[in-house]
């Protein structure tokens, strides 16, 4: 019953006198019908006792008759947000939107889905064919926030191609990274179909394998560690290209993985504090490539220490002059740091 209650106490507020059901929980035809009164004229009304005194009711007679108007109202509800619907897909692909999204050309499109995945049991069938052809998966058995990031995970790899098991997902976006690892550990639980909508991502039973048989992941933090400190003892520095191994380990890709780490946190991590104290400019913020060469330039003006011994790879001594004189040209363009430690080398050369 919808009825509009007088009361001293109710004068003042927003709602005054009405009880008010906000509009994202309205059902379609009570939304209907509701409107409907309000423009209604002449209306009911009759006079009832209570404890706080008399008040006037608005009322409303009981429905008669086999609802056919009912029907008639849900039928062109429907009709409008299935335009709606269909609109949406042509742009997004897909129907998978929130709940609580903001409304489109002035329809609430995430909350009249909603509203159709809570009465699904119940919806004619050629409602449920009508919306399955514009999305199969439009009212999927797991959450619809699952669906909605599958979504956007597929459109990144259509554009920038499948992932990759062994290559420990490096490269992709955080969001990405983080909600892939979640499917990885919660594999064996999702359904099958889900397995399948991963699969589509290249996240296949077999990938996930190879995420699992990844070299590094065996090892843990203690070895990256340990791995660290005897490339620093005996080179001398950290500044490490993705693609070098220590003695098997891919030293590289997870000192490259810390550096990301630590510049997401967007503070000192105790593992950065732990590589800080190796190298100070472990994680510079600055290409690793002119690290090296400042490690380079250093070691040919000044020689190696005692136990350092040259990397692989390292610029010989011309390169260093001419990156040396480079320096010089670029001055204005180097960060404050970098000037300090270009002034470190030509101190006393």
């Amino acid at each position: 019953m919808a009825r509009e209650l007088r009361s001293p106490s109710l004068s003042g507020s927003a709602h005054s006198g009405a009880w008010w059901v906000q509009a994202a929980h309205q059902p379609a035809e009570v939304g209907a019908g509701l409107r409907l009164l309000a423009t209604t004229s002449p209306v009911t009304f009759r006079q009832h006792a209570g404890s706080a005194g008399w008040r006037t009711e608005l009322w409303v007679p009981r429905r008669v008759g086999q609802g056919a108007g009912l029907r008639a109202v849900s039928q062109e509800r429907f009709r409008e947000g299935f335009g709606h619907a269909r609109s949406y897909v042509a742009r997004h692909m897909h129907l998978a939107v929130p709940h609580a999204g903001s409304p489109q050309d002035g329809f609430d499109l995430g909350r009249w889905l909603a509203n159709l995945r809570a009465a699904s049991a119940g919806l004619p069938p050629e409602y449920v064919r009508a919306l399955a052809e514009l999305d199969v998966w439009w009212n999927p058995p797991w959450p619809i926030s699952w669906q909605r990031a599958w979504h956007r995970a597929r459109a990144h790899t259509l554009a920038h191609g499948p992932v990759s098991g062994d290559d420990n997902l490096e490269g992709l976006p955080r969001w990405l990274e983080r909600w892939l690892r979640r499917q990885i550990t919660e594999y064996s639980h999702l359904a099958a179909e889900q397995q399948q909508l991963l699969a589509q991502l290249g996240l296949t039973a077999a990938e996930i394998d190879r995420f699992h048989a990844w070299p590094a992941r065996r090892r843990s933090v203690m070895h990256g560690l340990e791995a660290a400190h005897d490339y620093a003892a005996r080179h001398g520095h950290l500044a490490v290209s993705q693609p070098t191994t220590h003695d098997g380990f891919a030293l590289g890709k997870w000192l490259n993985l810390q550096r990301h780490r630590q510049r997401a946190a967007g503070r000192s991590t105790r593992l950065g504090r732990q590589l800080t104290a190796l190298d100070t400019w472990w994680n510079p913020p600055w290409p690793l490539d002119w690290q090296r060469y400042y490690w380079a330039a250093r070691h040919h003006l000044y020689g190696l220490s005692d136990g350092v011994v040259w990397w692989p790879g390292r610029p010989d001594e011309d390169q260093t002059h001419q990156w040396l004189h480079e320096q010089q040209a670029s001055w204005q363009h180097l960060h404050d740091k970098q000037r300090e430690l270009v002034r470190s080398l030509t101190a006393d050369a």
